[in-house]
């Protein structure tokens, strides 16, 4: 299947057979390779040609094949082949891999393989230009060099595609080539017949680069688009924190310089008279990045941020370059952005779906090229520089997407007895652990010997909405059966048995209260519960998540994060002295806040009101901490900003400002908090200069900075 979208990039199927595998020349080679390991037991083995000989040899041929790298000479022998009869050499993953169509100038790269078929990305037919020859039904050859493109042609402020071509956002969304940020003249470099270049264009008008992994990627400014996750060997402990500016986060789920952290909520409304009451995924994201960005800006940190924008939805688009603009930042960060042109995605399917849609399938796998360049670029900038990159991808639904139309394509071709069970039910096999991998594991502090630098992954989700209607009509509401949940999770069901066993009724109330889904067979309560096993996958795979919460934002909570099902994994275990995600500055102000907060939150959950008036002293710690961290997502904040909020809660200071009524998100508590925050900064400069130079607070510091909210509030304020 194949299509062209008009300038984007378009998607094609192609099926790998063993005889285009290996030409047979090359045959005898790879067998011999294949059965190397055991050469000594052969030397007295009878040569056998009945058909049970015959298939152990297939067998050997696809281990060889699939099952472990080629030695140099095979892949010479191979390669030379290949090139003068056609087909693919074979060395493990294809992904990334360039791939050249028969009869025509098409080419693309590889996003997902599944053997035997890889699924290729078609590359944009440039602006202006005639379209392509549809591909299908022609033959390829798969090259073992790899697409690249040259991040050091990428500055700041720059608009690229997955293959860095620049681009222009229009007033509705969508997106047209443009002239680049920073002009290269490269055409004298680029190889017309292998197509090789750094930063130029091919004789065929499309933007190509090929790179081998045998490059030095400290030296080298073409970088593969798919690079394998890094080494153990070539990273460090996780020991730098990330301030993001939201008080929240830096003091519930901290963010290490390095690592990987998911932010999961409902999706975002791009209606900006409902922004208040909805999770505002990325609003959030684009205040973190500007706080990162601002509070960098005058040091030598060698700091930058990359933006890549997986949706090929226009509104989207958009909604995301108003905010970057309105935040000032658009021209500080590189965005990379998918060319689709097109309404909506839908959340789509699993493999029993009944068609797959072509649509789908492009606006996928660009979305998890426009993911892997945006990687690629951070890297390039932390390997060569020892600087630190912040990556947010928003989001990482497509690549779910991609996955369940591989799994469909693969039901079509062999039928559901070839894909195994967990694929099928749209949960996460260890193949597709794998594929999740290959993104999520390129976060890295990388060690000295590779510059020091970091690569730090913030990765959005989007749950879907809750569509079931407000109340029950004064109707009582149905009690599930255990046994109606048979065919859910196993943790799924064991919170159910903890429920029976504490007799609380299995109402949809109830299950709703704990994040249960309900044992529909309906398609919007079937997908939401697979879209809440997913993230459960993700969840596994990541050093963290956050997890914004639309009741929360509904009920004014500003930023609407839920402290029960947020936590940062880093820093935590044996290895917490040297390797810490939180600033030491907080971490001496904060104390024990994470477990003090949620126990206070417990409270009000599941008290009685006599209870809530026993439990008041809690009840009032746990307004003040909301006091302290309730913040606008449009509202900067320093790393003294929130020591100092924090230390006034954790104090009792803000008990007074609670008892008069100025409560979190009221205008009386932010005047506090401002108010506060601007004394303190002006009677404790030299405490506020050592927090924001050091990250870190001496105890002197904290005396000074106490001794300073004290004064503040005695004078009546």
């Amino acid at each position: 299947d194949s299509d062209n979208n008009g300038g984007a990039a378009s998607f094609a199927v192609v099926k790998v057979c063993e005889e285009d595998l290996l030409p047979n020349s090359a045959y005898a080679v790879a067998k011999a390779m294949a059965t190397a390991d055991a050469a000594t037991k052969k030397e007295n083995e009878d040569v056998s040609t009945n058909e049970e000989d015959e298939e152990e040899e297939k067998v050997e041929l696809a281990s060889a094949l699939f099952g472990k790298p080629m030695p140099q000479a095979v892949k010479q022998s191979t390669e030379a082949a290949a090139k003068k009869n056609g087909g693919v050499v074979a060395d493990g993953d294809f992904t990334g891999r360039t791939v050249s169509f028969a009869n025509s100038n098409q080419k693309g790269m590889v996003v997902a393989h599944r053997h035997p078929i890889v699924f290729v990305l078609l590359e944009n037919t440039p602006i202006g230009a005639q379209n392509e020859q549809d591909v299908k039904g022609s033959k390829c050859s798969i090259s073992h060099k790899l697409v690249s493109i040259d991040p050091s042609a990428i500055p700041p402020g720059s608009i690229v595609d997955y293959l860095g071509n620049s681009l222009a956002v229009l007033n509705d969304g969508s997106v047209s080539r443009s002239l680049p940020k920073a002009a290269t003249s490269a055409a004298g470099g680029v190889d017309l017949e292998s197509g090789m270049g750094i930063g130029g264009i091919t004789a065929d008008g499309i933007s190509l680069t090929v790179s081998t992994l045998d490059e030095d990627d400290s030296t080298t400014t073409s970088r593969p688009i798919f690079m394998p996750i890094p080494k153990i060997s070539e990273i460090g402990l996780i020991d730098s924190p990330l301030v993001s500016g939201i008080t929240a986060i830096d003091a519930l789920t901290p963010i290490g310089k390095g690592q990987n952290m998911l932010v999961i909520g409902n999706a975002d409304n791009d209606d900006a008279t409902t922004v208040g009451r909805t999770t505002n995924k990325r609003g959030w994201m684009v205040n973190f990045l500007r706080n990162v960005i601002e509070n960098n800006r005058n040091d030598d940190s060698k700091m930058r941020c990359f933006y890549g924008l997986t949706s090929g939805d226009g509104n989207v688009r958009s909604n995301l370059m108003d905010q970057l603009k309105e935040a000032g930042i658009q021209e500080d960060i590189v965005t990379v952005l998918s060319t689709r042109n097109h309404g909506e995605e839908g959340e789509g399917g699993t493999a029993s779906s009944a068609t797959i849609s072509t649509e789908k399938a492009m606006t996928s796998a660009e979305a998890v090229a426009v993911a892997a360049t945006t990687c690629s670029i951070a890297e390039h900038h932390a390997l060569t520089t020892g600087g630190d990159s912040i990556v947010f991808i928003d989001d990482l639904n497509l690549h779910k997407s991609l996955w369940d139309v591989t799994t469909q394509y693969l039901v079509r071709v062999y039928g559901e007895d070839a894909v195994v069970t967990a694929d099928l039910q749209g949960s996460g096999s260890s193949e597709m652990r794998g594929y999740f991998s290959g993104l999520i594991q390129r976060s890295a502090r990388f060690n000295l010997k590779k510059g020091g630098g970091s690569v730090t992954l913030i990765l959005l989700s989007t749950l879907p909405g809750d569509e079931e209607a407000d109340g029950n009509n004064g109707e009582e509401e149905p009690t599930f059966d255990p046994s109606d949940f048979e065919n859910m999770p196993e943790k799924i069901k064991a919170r159910i048995s903890m429920l029976v066993k504490a007799k609380v009724p299995l109402t949809p109330t109830n299950l709703k209260k704990i994040q249960i889904p309900l044992p529909s067979t309906s398609d919007a309560e079937n997908a939401k519960r697979l879209a809440l096993q997913h993230v459960e996958d993700l969840i596994s795979m990541s050093d963290g998540q956050i997890w914004l919460d639309d009741a929360l934002a509904k009920a004014g909570r500003s930023p609407p994060l839920d402290p029960s099902r947020s936590i940062t994994r880093v820093g935590v275990g044996a290895d917490t002295v040297s390797c810490r995600a939180d600033a030491p500055a907080l971490r001496s102000v904060v104390g024990s806040l994470r477990f003090e907060f949620q126990q206070a939150m417990d409270v009000m959950d599941t008290a009685t009101a006599s209870a809530i008036v026993g439990n008041q002293k809690q009840v009032q710690r746990r307004d003040a901490f909301l006091l302290a961290m309730h913040q606008e997502s449009n509202e900067r904040r320093k790393l003294s900003h929130e020591c100092i909020a924090l230390l006034a809660a954790s104090r009792g200071h803000l008990d007074a400002v609670l008892a008069e009524g100025g409560l979190a998100g009221t205008d009386q508590g932010k005047e506090a908090i401002d108010g506060l925050i601007e004394f303190v900064e002006s009677n404790a400069s030299g405490v506020v200069t050592e927090i924001e130079s050091t990250l870190d607070l001496s105890d002197d510091g904290k005396s000074q900075l106490e001794d300073a909210i004290a004064s503040y509030f005695s004078n009546g304020n």
